[in-house]
C-alpha cells in the first residue's frame, strides 16, 4: 500500500511539472470553445475547454470577491 502511494505521489509531482497556462496554450494557437461558470458561496470558478485539432485542454480561472486570479490551471481531460 505503502507503494502505491509513493507512486501516486510521484506521479502527481510529474503531472504538476509539466503544468500549462491557459496563457501559454493561447499563444500556442489554442482556441477557447467552451465558457462555463460554476459558483460557490464566496468565489467561483471559471472553466474554459481550449481545443487546438484533436487535442483538447481544460484550464480554470478562480474569481473571488477581490476579483479574477491571475492563475490558471490547466489539464487534459
Amino acid at each position: 500500500m505503502k507503494k502505491l502511494l509513493i507512486i501516486l505521489v510521484a506521479l502527481l509531482w510529474c503531472n504538476v511539472a509539466v503544468a500549462e497556462t491557459m496563457e501559454e496554450l493561447l499563444n500556442d494557437k489554442y482556441k477557447i470553445t467552451k465558457e462555463e461558470l460554476v459558483k460557490f458561496d464566496r468565489y467561483a470558478h471559471k472553466i474554459f475547454t481550449l481545443k487546438k485539432g484533436k487535442n483538447v485542454k481544460v484550464c480554470t480561472v478562480k474569481i473571488s470577491i477581490l476579483g479574477v486570479s491571475h492563475y490558471s490551471k490547466c489539464m487534459t481531460p
